[in-house]
């Protein structure tokens, strides 16, 4: 799954609680964010000195791209039994003087190639990563406090998927990502009308944003793989 960047929606949450009426309470909160983006390059010779795949298909099909799919380095292999599956633990963000750490159940799921050099123009793939299951670890605040009762109980879900083709002479990755927050706040933390509305627009942009950088990384760490010596 891409990087988790929830600040900006923390500091919205936090300015806007601040400064409305205490007649208007809270209910349940849920980001929706939907964006696609896309990038391209130079086809990487498909094989090195010694003969070895070093094609854009070989490596988002292959294990060596499992990091950069997640969008973090604090991961642990929970299955490898068919698709793989790993616990990732995101970023941590402050929150209300808690500090929030989202916790990801991913699934990778890979679909097989199409095509190749030697019989056709260019070949296609895809991989998805989705959330399975999620939770939050709250650091900080006091035990049984609404508000990190409210946090803990927060859901994530949601998918990116990645597809990409390859030509001889160049190649092209496309993303797509559905990723939903819901959090369930105490009536101590009022929320203005239409909150859900502009918090989406927030969270979608940032979604883009996101997505957007996690290709332009994808399209590095695959050049950073492909030249370096297989050993």
């Amino acid at each position: 799954m891409m990087k988790l960047n929830i600040h900006s929606f923390t500091t919205l949450l936090v300015a806007t609680a601040a400064s409305i009426p205490s007649g208007v309470f809270a209910g349940t909160i849920r980001f929706v964010g939907i964006a696609s983006a896309s990038v391209r390059g130079d086809t990487i010779l498909s094989n090195d000195d010694e003969g070895n795949d070093k094609s854009l298909s070989k490596f988002l099909s292959s294990d060596a791209s499992n990091r950069i799919l997640l969008g973090t380095d604090d991961t642990k292999l929970i299955s490898s039994a068919g698709d793989a599956i790993y616990e990732c633990y995101q970023g941590g963000v402050a929150w209300f003087g808690l500090t929030l750490i989202p916790i990801f159940i991913n699934r990778i799921e890979r679909g097989a190639t199409a095509g190749s050099f030697g019989s056709q123009e260019q070949e296609e793939g895809r991989v998805i990563t989705s959330i399975e299951e999620a939770r939050t670890d709250v650091q900080g605040g006091g035990l049984g406090s609404a508000l990190e009762s409210a946090m803990r109980l927060s859901e994530f879900d949601g998918r990116t998927i990645v597809t990409w083709k390859e030509g001889k002479s160049s190649y092209h990755i496309e993303g797509d990502l559905v990723l939903n927050l819901t959090i369930k706040l105490p009536r101590i933390l009022p929320l203005p009308p239409g909150f859900n509305a502009i918090g989406s627009k927030i969270f979608e942009r940032i979604c883009r944003e996101r997505l957007k950088q996690n290709l332009i990384d994808t399209k590095a760490a695959y050049i950073e793989w492909a030249e370096t010596p297989t050993t």
